[in-house]
């Protein structure tokens, strides 16, 4: 008899047994994907409650497993989301010094330092698109390249930058 047609506490009685067959195995992959059992059981709680509200859209005739894993993996990227909007309250004011706030000379001897490295046009470059706002097109014209050359001369000194980092 199909899902649909049998009387409404035979169905809830089959899909709680489905849901406690699978909870081991959504278990174990959430505490693979969270790290923490702690984390782990409330993404486990959620799924199973998201899945209990959609168990009318349930096909029986389908692959139950899969369709509870896909349903806990959607839950855990869902907690991720979440997680990451929200601030930090474990750490408290004095957790975290307030960074120091170098001096200009400082600065200016550091950023001197890190443009070394780099091609007196790729130097060039950089600081006219970053420091001084030119568009690529102004560049383009200033030095007589053509816009692609600038991009990728651009990109090559970002990319030796982030390369050179301390």
């Amino acid at each position: 008899m199909p899902l649909g047609t049998q009387p409404l506490r035979d169905v809830d009685t089959e899909f709680a047994a489905l849901l406690a067959d699978h909870e081991p195995s959504l278990r174990q992959l959430l505490r693979r994907l969270c790290g923490s059992a702690a984390d782990a059981d409330d993404v486990l709680q959620e799924t199973l409650a998201k899945v209990w509200r959609l168990r009318r859209s349930y096909d029986p005739a389908g692959n139950g497993a899969a369709w509870l894993l896909q349903a806990a993996f959607r839950c855990y990227c869902d907690h991720r989301r979440r997680q990451r909007r929200q601030p930090r309250t474990d750490a408290g004011p004095d957790t975290f010094p307030a960074p120091a706030r170098a001096c200009a000379s400082e600065l200016r001897d550091e950023l001197q330092h890190r443009l070394l490295p780099l091609s007196p046009i790729e130097r060039a470059l950089l600081l006219g698109f970053h420091a001084h706002g030119r568009s690529l097109q102004d560049l383009a014209l200033e030095h007589g390249m053509p816009l692609n050359t600038i991009k990728s001369h651009l990109h090559r000194a970002r990319q030796r930058l982030q390369e050179n980092e301390p």
